[in-house]
């Protein structure tokens, strides 16, 4: 029985049609136990008469209007449309319908496919794929009995009764991309500022967490579309993956069974997944020309939570600290990110390109930045812009063009250093007199900037911002009551590198040179999980005082490496950690020598699986139960940028 004829079959009806001949409707019919796959396409004909099918996969009919197509496969394995050129100008949709078993996924796939979770992504050739326009999706998703599914889109109705398939059908306004996922789930769901929010959860995780997930939902879409306007769709879920991953579709979002339970996910990796649902996977992203998307994503998801909570100044500074601990060589331009595992193309990609929105936001004004927002929203949504269309439309909204100040810190890579020198002080008549020269330094500098300045006075602070187009910018103040001090920068809101900064744990991570020293050959794998990657074993002795040598991570029991630390003569602790804990991981100040040390090999490996989240630290400290005890960073010199005044300095 074909899967159009199964879903009638079942007594799902739909009501009228709302399809049009210009739409493209699909209907899945999927076993993820079996693997099995049923499926039937029907849009208008496209151009590219040829496609992909997995293996296993056939072609069992095709037809356009009532004319039978004898479908070819060739010799590449593509299959071919036979269809005269005239037919491309007709409004008689194809049809295609189509079935098998897909392949077991293998580590080279992009499908995933099982009874504990399944992911049917775009262009994977379990569908045809026939063209690369965006029109209207009608898609409609059964799955058998004990399993639920959410694809691309709206969800429009549902169909689920005891001992029965369950069946969901979705619509989105224009698109290419079509993504099916399905899983052993449980529904949740509560109707939210008029979207309907749902979690999708194994059983035990529902319980856990469902209502959890589906409250902080319900508040941040609230906060999202007080200054964004509507959710682009009508429904959004949150699935679960046996997979480790966060990725965001159109209506959805699919996040590890292992990460859910965390405490901080609701708070971070929920709000941002939600935040794509307008960039990324409302308004698509041009990839050749960049991605913009997890760079607004971050800014108003991430930041602006903490800024609701009050911490936007510290995750200014962590941001501009993991910024500087990329190495030279790996520093590359905004314009160049398109996504992507890759940790310091994630960094730049996310960090840099927030603290870029940042800088404008504060250039513009807030009123002038949320427009922007909502122009880009409306004029893009639902189809593909590039960071020139971004720009236009913060242009618009602020009545004055963006190009001069975005452009460069698109293009170039890196961000400057900024200096302070030449500071001159005088008293006059009318009050007070505060001069000097700001000097910015990098291999692209300069940047454009408007650098903030906070003098603090007899009678209270004073902030002006000092506009910086060129390598060196003079600046002159004029005060009424007598300066105490002057700062530049002062919170830490412009994308720059921050100044003096501790060693911290990123510092390896980020570095691909970064070699292991295992004092037990047997602790060496574990070395993995601290980088995120594999690393060059250290066999042989290394002279700690060459500067350029690369970084080191030193692994082992803790007498072993607190032996080895005293006999290399490394800089001595300002607290007690050596051997404080069940174990401890540290940078030796000052340098890029990392030590991973505990009392027993398990101590070492709960440390070591845990550590990923801790990349901006100088060093934590766990108890054996696994709960970190300290974390933090050592301290640092006194910022270059903070100038302070005495009486004798305003003498006339």
């Amino acid at each position: 029985m074909s899967t159009l004829l199964w879903l009638l079959a079942t007594g799902f009806a739909w009501g009228s049609p709302s399809e049009h001949p210009a739409d493209r409707t699909l209907i899945i019919q999927f076993d993820p136990s079996t693997r099995s796959l049923q499926g039937e396409l029907s849009q208008p004909l496209a151009t590219e008469r040829r496609f992909r099918l997995l293996e296993g996969l056939t072609i069992t009919s095709a037809t356009h209007g009532d004319n039978e197509l004898a479908v070819t496969q060739e010799a590449d394995g593509r299959w071919h449309l036979p269809l005269d050129a005239g037919a491309a100008d007709s409004t008689t949709p194809v049809t295609l319908r189509w079935e098998g078993t897909l392949p077991q996924a293998d580590s080279g796939s992009r499908h995933q496919v099982s009874a504990e979770g399944s992911l049917l992504p775009t262009r994977a050739d379990w569908y045809p794929h026939l063209n690369d326009y965006a029109m209207p999706l009608w898609l409609t998703v059964s799955v058998p009995d004990g399993q639920l599914a959410v694809a691309t889109g709206s969800l429009v109705e549902e169909q689920h009764a005891d001992s029965a398939p369950y069946v969901a059908r979705f619509y989105h306004p224009n698109t290419r991309e079509v993504e099916i996922a399905s899983g052993p789930w449980r529904l949740r769901q509560h109707e939210s500022e008029g979207v309907q929010l749902r979690t999708l959860f194994p059983e035990a995780l529902d319980a856990a967490f469902g209502e959890t997930y589906l409250q902080h939902a319900a508040e941040q879409l609230a906060l999202f579309q007080a200054r964004l306007g509507p959710l682009p769709y009508t429904s959004f879920s949150i699935a679960a993956s046996p997979a480790p991953i966060g990725l965001a579709f159109p209506g959805f979002t699919l996040l590890g069974e292992r990460v859910i339970p965390l405490p901080f996910i609701p708070h971070t990796s929920l709000p941002h997944e939600l935040m794509h649902a307008w960039w990324g996977a409302g308004v698509n992203v041009d990839y050749p020309s960049g991605n913009w998307a997890e760079a607004l994503t971050t800014y108003l998801a991430d930041y602006a939570l903490a800024e609701q909570r009050g911490d936007d100044d510290d995750i200014r500074r962590l941001w501009l600290a993991d910024l500087a601990a990329l190495p030279s060589r790996q520093e590359t331009a905004l314009l160049d990110f398109r996504g992507g595992p890759d940790p310091a193309g994630r960094l730049i990609g996310y960090q840099h390109g927030a603290m870029l929105f940042h800088m404008l936001r504060q250039r513009i004004g807030d009123e002038a930045f949320d427009l922007g927002l909502r122009h880009f929203a409306d004029q893009w949504m639902h189809r593909t812009a590039d960071w020139q269309a971004l720009i236009d439309a913060f242009s618009m909204a602020s009545g004055e063009s963006q190009d001069a100040f975005i452009m460069p810190w698109i293009y170039q890579p890196g961000r400057p250093t900024l200096h302070v020198a030449s500071i001159k002080t005088q008293a006059h008549e009318d009050g007070y007199r505060i001069s000097g020269t700001l000097i910015q330094r990098g291999q692209h500098a300069p940047w454009p900037l408007e650098v903030p300045l906070l003098v603090t006075t007899e009678e209270g602070p004073v902030n002006m911002r000092q506009p910086m187009q060129d390598a060196q910018q003079t600046f002159e103040l004029h005060l009424a009551s007598r300066p105490l001090s002057l700062e530049v920068d002062p919170g830490a809101d412009l994308l720059r590198h921050p100044g003096p900064t501790p060693a911290i744990l990123r510092q390896l991570m980020l570095d691909p040179t970064t070699r292991v020293l295992a004092l037990d050959d047997a602790l060496f794998p574990l070395a993995r999980q601290v980088l995120g990657r594999d690393a060059e074993a250290l066999t042989t002795p290394v002279n700690l005082q060459d500067e350029t040598q690369p970084p080191l991570l030193v692994m082992g029991i803790t007498e072993a490496v607190n032996d080895w630390y005293q006999r290399n003569s490394l800089p001595a602790l300002s607290q007690p950690l050596a051997s404080a804990g069940e174990a401890r991981f540290w940078m030796a100040p000052g340098t890029q020598i990392g030590l991973l040390s505990g009392n027993d090999a398990e101590a070492i490996r709960q440390l070591a699986a845990s550590l990923r989240h801790h990349g901006q630290q100088s060093y934590v400290v766990q108890e054996q139960n696994g709960e970190t005890v300290q974390a933090g960073r050592w301290p640092t010199e006194d910022s270059p940028l903070n100038v302070t005044f005495t009486a004798n300095d305003f003498q006339e």
